[in-house]
């Protein structure tokens, strides 16, 4: 746990594994990471199903986008998986974040309906979702008044 007390010394490791750091444990997940930067030493961190970003804890003022400026924006997710009601979103590096729904039909049980090359938000995913089975137009670039339609209506589904 990275709220517990830290007995080794990682000073000297090449490569830190943290598995499912949560949005409560940003502030000691920084400062081992900021430890071991200075150190010198550090190579790689690998973050597995990682959940740092929890509107309850981080909340959508400025904690939350500083979190994310210092620590999420510099990370590569190398593989991505997100399961859904209708489908899924992966990714596998390098290759882009799919976007896949359920189909019988197709092979395997899963049918493609977007590639992106960024991890889209929940609300994006759904859109697309409802784009392709005709639940929604295609989404056109408005104005000041769409967007904040837009942001009006994300808030909403939070």
């Amino acid at each position: 746990s990275l709220g517990g007390r830290q007995m080794a010394d990682t000073s000297q490791d090449s490569i830190i594994l943290f598995f499912c750091p949560k949005a409560s444990e940003s502030d000691f997940l920084e400062d081992v990471l900021q430890k071991a930067e200075i150190s010198g030493k550090l190579k790689m961190s690998v973050f597995v199903n990682a959940q740092l970003v929890d509107m309850g804890v981080t909340g959508f003022g400025v904690r939350g986008r500083m979190l994310r400026e210092r620590l999420l924006d510099g990370l590569q997710s190398a593989y991505y998986l997100r399961t859904l009601s209708w489908g899924a979103l992966t990714r596998s590096w390098p290759r882009d974040f799919t976007v896949w729904q359920e189909d019988e039909a197709e092979e395997g049980g899963y049918r493609m309906i977007k590639n992106l090359d960024y991890l889209p938000s929940n609300p994006e995913v759904e859109d697309i979702y409802d784009i392709s089975n005709g639940a929604m137009g295609e989404p056109r670039s408005g104005g000041f008044l769409d967007g904040l339609g837009e942001f009006v209506q994300g808030m909403m589904r939070l």
